[in-house]
């Protein structure tokens, strides 16, 4: 099982972007009953990593104004939050280890185009869950960009051979009109999707839509995926277990 847990969750949206210690704590809990099954946890860089990242245009990587500045920035506020996240979700009763993604992952232009999974592999094998961040990693083009939490979450699921991917935000789901004034949807698919309506938040790894377009893809390979309220830490819990939740699930 892949479980992502949104920047939105896992950071304040606003006031400097602090941590949501106690959201965290609470899902760390919640996932302490899955000990004996095989997890990987991705989180997104949350407000303050977004922030850094978009004030050195770090997705241009070589051709970034700040240069190299702009990697070395990005990549210690990032792994400064994937310390954070994973201590919090120990203290909760998680066995976990933080994993930085640039570490692993390889892209050209953005795409990634190697990854080197031993060390998930054998975290996993250890009775660890693996926890990695959205980062920045090395392009083979660019020299360096931004690497979604999504776009990890969606590769792993798929070359792993995940049974559920599980995106944890801080809303019910997908609804049919920008915010949550319309309805929720129980399913998307790909065709339903050219109808909704998205509020575009600046966000540099491209927000709502672009969670909703790598979801599609793990859909359409036969992954089960769910996008869920990880305030409600039970929801996160039964979709990831495949129960009847609250939520909006991708369908090819």
């Amino acid at each position: 099982m892949v479980l992502k847990l949104g920047g939105s969750l896992v950071t304040e949206k606003r006031g400097g972007g602090g941590v949501r210690e106690e959201a965290l704590r609470r899902v760390g809990a919640a996932l302490y009953g899955l000990a004996e099954w095989p997890l990987i946890i991705v989180h997104g860089g949350g407000a303050r990593v977004h922030e850094v990242a978009k004030s050195y245009r770090a997705a241009l990587g070589r051709a970034s104004p700040a240069g190299l500045e702009s990697f070395v920035k990005t990549a210690i506020e990032t792994r400064r939050l994937n310390q954070t996240v994973t201590e919090i979700l120990a203290e909760a009763g998680l066995r976990c280890v933080g994993i930085p993604s640039y570490t692993v992952f390889q892209t050209r232009r953005g795409k990634i185009v190697s990854a080197e999974l031993d060390t998930i592999l054998a975290a996993l094998d250890t009775g660890l869950t693996p926890v990695l961040p959205g980062d920045v990693v090395f392009d083979r083009e660019l020299g360096f960009t931004v690497l979604s939490g999504d776009t990890i979450s969606v590769y792993l699921a798929l070359r792993l051979g995940a049974e559920r991917l599980v995106f944890a935000t801080d809303v019910d789901g997908v609804y049919e009109e920008v915010g949550e004034a319309g309805r929720l949807l129980e399913e998307l698919d790909r065709r339903r999707l050219a109808s909704v309506r998205f509020r575009d938040v600046g966000d540099v790894t491209g927000g709502m839509l672009a969670k909703i377009e790598e979801a599609l893809r793990a859909a359409e390979a036969g992954v089960e995926v769910m996008i869920v309220n990880g305030l409600h830490p039970s929801r996160v819990l039964d979709a990831l277990l495949g129960r009847p939740t609250l939520g909006t699930r991708i369908v090819a």
